[in-house]
This record gives C-alpha cells, sequence and structure tokens, in this order.
C-alpha cells in the first residue's frame, strides 16, 4: 500500500521521520519528492527489508524490528543540492547529493510530496521545518502546467487566432480581422501587447503577419532590428473581444550594436491593449546558475513564444540573462521534455521580431525577442539603454510622451534568491 502527503516547497530545511514497520521481512520504502503536473522524481529515499535499513545509494546504516519505532532525520541543504541524515539522533552522513531529478520539465529539487510504501500495519509521521520558497523557474514552469493537458498539440491549441492565413499578397485579405480563437491554451492571459499584422510584411507576395513587434509602452513598440517596421508603417493589435486596432509608426530608433528597435505610435494604445513589462535587471539572482553561468539543467524554466502565424509555443530557457546580455532558448521539439514538446515548434525565417515571455502569477513578462532560433537580446540588460531608444524615437517623432518600461516586481513574489 502508498501513503502519500502534500508538503510546501521546502528548501533549506528538516525533515524528522518516524518510522514503525509492521513486518521486518516486508519491508518497506520512504521518499521525499517534487512533484509537478508532468514529473515526479523522488529527491531522497529511505527504505528497510528483513530488518535492515538503507540510504538512496544502497548503504545499509542500521536496523529495525517490528513494531518498534526508530527515527530518521534529514538536514536538506537545498542551496547545494545535497543532504546530511541522522539514525536515532546519531549522524551517518553528510554532503550526499540528492538523486531522481530529472529532465521531465523544470524541476528545482524543492521537496513538497512525501511517498511512503508500507505493508500490514506500518506507519510513519514526517515533520518539516525550515524555508518554503517558490522559484521562479518552477513557478513559471506550473503556469503553464495548470493550463495544459498532455493531449494539447500545436495544431489544435497553439493558435491565438482564428482562421489566420496566408494573405496572399493582399493587405486585408487571408487572416486580416481574424478573431480569437476558443481552443488557444493560453486564452486567460493577456496577450493583447503581441501585434498581428502590419503593412509591410515579407516575402513575394508579401505575408503581412511576418515583421514581429510588442507594445512596451502605451504609445512604443520593441522589434529585432533585423527585421523592423518603419516610419509611417501600420502596425495592428487585437483587443480582448477579438476586435483589431491599428496604430502608424511614426519614427524609430535603433540600439548601436544589439538587435534592439523602438518605435513610436502616432497616438496611445486604447485601454483594452494592455502593454508588456519587462523583468528586472537582477533577474539572475533567482535562477540557479551553473559554472558557465547558464541556468542549471534541472532548473530551466518553460516559457512561451509566439511565431509570425500567432502559435504561442513552448521552450526552455537556458539564459536569462547571458554575459553577453543574450536570452537564450531551445525551441526544437526533439529538444523539450514531454508533454511540452507537443506544444512546441521550430522557428523559421519570418518568426524575427516576436515576442518570448515567462508566465508570473497569471502574466506574461517580456524576457526577448527573437534575434535567431535560438536567442534574442534579453531585455533584462538593456532597461537603460531602451528607456534612452523610446526617448530618440520621441524626439525623432516631434513628441514628449515621457514614458519608459515598466519593470515587473519579482521580489512581490518571494521567490528563492540563489
Amino acid at each position: 500500500m502508498i501513503k502519500t502527503g502534500s508538503l510546501a516547497n521546502y528548501t533549506n530545511s528538516i525533515f524528522d521521520m518516524t518510522i514503525s514497520a509492521d513486518s521486518p521481512h516486508s519491508g518497506f520504502e520512504v521518499s521525499l519528492m517534487e512533484t509537478g503536473a508532468f514529473y515526479s522524481p523522488n529527491l531522497i529515499t529511505f527504505s528497510g527489508r528483513e530488518g535492515y535499513l538503507f540510504d538512496k545509494d544502497g548503504n545499509f546504516f542500521g536496523g529495525y524490528e517490528s513494531g518498534v519505532p526508530f527515527n530518521i532525520q534529514v538536514h536538506y541543504d537545498y542551496d547545494n543540492s545535497t543532504f546530511s541524515y541522522y539514525h536515532q539522533d546519531n549522524l551517518v552522513a553528510n554532503g550526499l547529493s540528492i538523486t531522481g531529478v530529472d529532465s521531465q520539465g523544470a524541476t528545482d529539487g524543492a521537496v513538497n510530496f512525501v511517498k511512503f510504501t508500507k505493508h500490514a500495519n506500518s506507519n510513519m509521521t514526517v515533520s518539516a521545518t525550515g524555508i518554503v520558497q517558490d522559484s521562479l523557474a518552477k513557478h513559471g514552469t506550473s503556469q503553464v502546467d495548470s493550463r495544459i493537458t498532455s493531449t494539447m498539440d500545436v495544431a489544435t491549441n497553439g493558435s491565438m487566432l482564428t482562421s489566420f492565413t496566408d494573405p496572399n499578397g493582399t493587405l486585408e485579405g487571408g487572416g486580416f480581422n481574424a478573431s480569437r480563437s476558443t481552443d488557444f491554451w493560453a486564452k486567460d492571459i493577456d496577450f493583447t501587447s503581441v501585434s498581428v499584422w502590419n503593412n509591410r510584411g515579407y516575402d513575394t507576395p508579401a505575408d503581412f503577419r511576418k515583421r514581429g513587434a510588442t507594445a512596451i509602452t502605451k504609445r512604443h513598440i520593441i522589434m529585432a532590428k533585423h527585421f523592423k517596421l518603419s516610419a509611417s508603417d501600420v502596425v495592428y493589435f487585437v483587443d480582448p473581444d477579438g476586435t483589431w486596432v491599428s496604430r502608424t509608426v511614426s519614427a524609430i530608433a535603433d540600439h548601436g550594436s544589439a538587435d534592439i528597435t523602438v518605435g513610436v505610435l502616432n497616438a496611445d494604445l486604447p485601454d483594452n491593449i494592455s502593454f508588456a513589462k519587462v523583468l528586472p535587471s537582477n533577474v539572475n539572482d533567482f535562477l540557479k546558475m551553473n559554472s558557465v553561468g547558464a541556468i542549471d539543467q534541472y532548473y530551466r524554466p518553460i516559457v512561451v513564444g509566439f511565431d509570425f502565424e500567432k502559435k504561442l509555443t513552448l521552450m526552455v530557457l537556458t539564459y536569462m540573462l547571458s554575459s553577453s546580455n543574450n536570452s537564450t532558448y531551445i525551441a526544437t521539439p526533439a529538444s523539450i521534455p514531454d508533454p511540452y514538446d507537443n506544444l512546441g515548434e521550430a522557428l523559421i525565417a519570418g518568426d524575427s521580431g516576436n515576442p518570448v515571455f515567462i508566465i508570473i502569477g497569471g502574466e506574461a513578462v517580456l524576457i526577448t525577442s527573437y534575434k535567431t532560433t535560438t536567442n534574442g537580446p534579453s531585455y533584462a540588460g538593456y532597461i537603460s539603454a531602451i528607456n534612452t531608444l523610446i526617448g530618440s524615437a520621441d524626439s525623432s517623432a516631434g513628441v514628449s510622451t515621457g514614458f519608459t518600461l515598466t519593470e515587473f516586481d519579482l521580489g512581490s513574489f518571494d521567490f528563492q534568491v540563489f
């Protein structure tokens, strides 16, 4: 028989377990785990067989008798992914590595579940003390988990808009004025900041869904410099009710080296079109990094990004803010863990400039826009520069909006700091 119990997200903590085995011969197993919608790894495991006790590496460390309670205490050093354990108040082992963390999603190693495999009248109690904190990586992934199922796929559930087809060179043809899709997996999240159409387009015949842009204030959009819109171009957004809203680009300003262009619009966007907040410059403090500065393999969040057809696909974030101020991501489905790969899609020419977000508290927070199929400039590293570009675009247009980027307040979520 298996008995389970939920815990909070325990990081640096102590787990005090008292176990009574009904029959030494039948044995038992107890595991401290991290569970999510699509993963459930054992982090720390102890077992008993024929009166002998074993740790997660199979090392013998003591014995037990039928019906006689004994104690195992685990001290979990979450920051270093190690633990020590005591048997009957005696230290047995120190600095052991946790096990079971795998690539099935963003598993950050916080203990939130206990499983006891028992026989007959065996029983156990567990008390936990220590720090309870969510991580940014796990939170972002759980925001996706709560909205998808293992049977969803890109073709059925990826599109934000319905009948959003290739216009085949006709400016107001094809998918123009397409309505919102009720099958869209993220339909409860506000993505009105994402542009869906423009009158410049790309290719021959022109596809006016191409050349992505995202509103970053009520008057400004951000784009990939190598695939930008220009002054006098018209850009379109879709309000929550499915009504399309257009604005004209009055002027643009290019970053000197990064793939960033900011455009100022001829008028403020209406109140029902939101602008995207960006992550703060200290965002890496909330991510567990490895020795080369990448997000540790088992702490990588699932993030989301639009293609030019306005399909919202899933990706694995590998750098949030690299030493070169880039964000990098894995978009190829074959390299994305199941079941997130069902909503993954390889990026192609024409997707450039479309945004990548992490979902925090139900809000889409802007990370970058596609420069290549694997990276884009991390806006958290360019906050001051982007604000300067906003001012430059305003000056070229002969306006003074006074707008600047809005940074998302990560501190309000009490995320784990690494």
